[in-house]
């Protein structure tokens, strides 16, 4: 199968039910497959990590249109840096919350003791990246040795959920890293997550094929015991596994970036270049 094609976008996509409020600025890993790597020249010259929520361009009229179109659920998360890097984070969940809205986050965890009454304010879940709990393989996929302390910070938040990008660096510690992480009684869903990519598709395609050959293994030998949105769930240590391939499920969703851009679609990386090509065309 050509890497275009294990690439493609299925468009048939569901009502928006989440929004994402996607980071801009300099993360604290350096993860090759990070999708900001997509578009570098268009995010590197943003950094609102250090900006208050009420300077963010557009923030209001997206907030307004979450409302209007009844989208209850915001994930912070980052598009090229990492969620808990944002200064103001506490602050945001309090004012997304008093506003009405759930809020759920996404984070490599790093600097979650430090930022533990933030992440347990959320009323969604905290989404943890955990790809691998070897320091060399570590190095190679965020370009740092050390490993958060996963014993501590798991057992301390509220409603942990982790997600694992699998990968050609870890494939060989997939299965070990569903039951690291189904051991914490307090995780209730385990993703694994399919790398994706608008623009370096021959340089991943391996990354997608190691996927496909963990999946086709794992659905030998786990049972089915669902899907949500078209992706397969699996029984793996009496936890929920999702095989997540982002481009390919029905899920929806709105995305606001934080220099302003705001796009009604689920694609962040095609979102984020339609719309600025279109403001480059007023």
């Amino acid at each position: 199968m050509s890497a275009e094609t294990l690439f493609t976008k299925n468009r048939e996509r569901g009502f928006p039910t989440f929004a994402n409020i996607n980071l801009l600025g300099k993360c604290n890993v350096d993860c090759y497959f990070c999708l900001g790597k997509d578009i570098p020249d268009l995010l590197n010259k943003h950094d609102q990590t250090q900006v208050h929520f009420n300077d963010w361009k557009n923030f209001e009229p997206f907030l307004a249109a979450c409302k209007e179109k009844g989208i209850q659920k915001i994930y912070i998360t980052g598009q090229n840096t990492d969620a808990l890097v944002y200064k103001f984070v506490e602050e945001l969940i309090d004012m997304l919350k008093e506003r009405g809205f759930k809020v759920g986050m996404r984070t490599n965890g790093y600097l979650a003791p430090r930022k533990m009454a933030a992440v347990n304010k959320c009323n969604l879940s905290v989404g943890y990246s955990i790809h691998t709990l070897d320091p060399e393989m570590n190095c190679y996929i965020m370009k740092r040795r050390d490993i958060p302390n996963w014993e501590q910070i798991i057992p301390a938040t509220n409603g942990p959920r982790v997600q694992i990008v699998v990968n050609r660096y870890n494939k060989d510690e997939f299965i070990d890293l569903v039951k690291y992480a189904a051991k914490f009684p307090n995780v209730k869903y385990i993703q694994a997550r399919r790398i994706c990519t608008d623009t370096r598709a021959e340089e991943l395609a391996e990354d997608v094929r190691v996927y496909e050959d963990i999946f086709d293994q794992v659905s030998q030998t786990y049972q089915n015991c669902g899907n949500y949105h078209t992706a397969e769930i699996f029984d793996m240590f009496g936890k929920p596994v999702c095989f997540w391939r982002t481009v390919k499920t029905t899920v929806n969703s709105f995305n606001y970036f934080t220099d302003g851009t705001f796009d009604k679609g689920y694609f962040v990386v095609e979102g984020y270049r339609n719309q600025n090509e279109q403001c480059k065309t007023l």
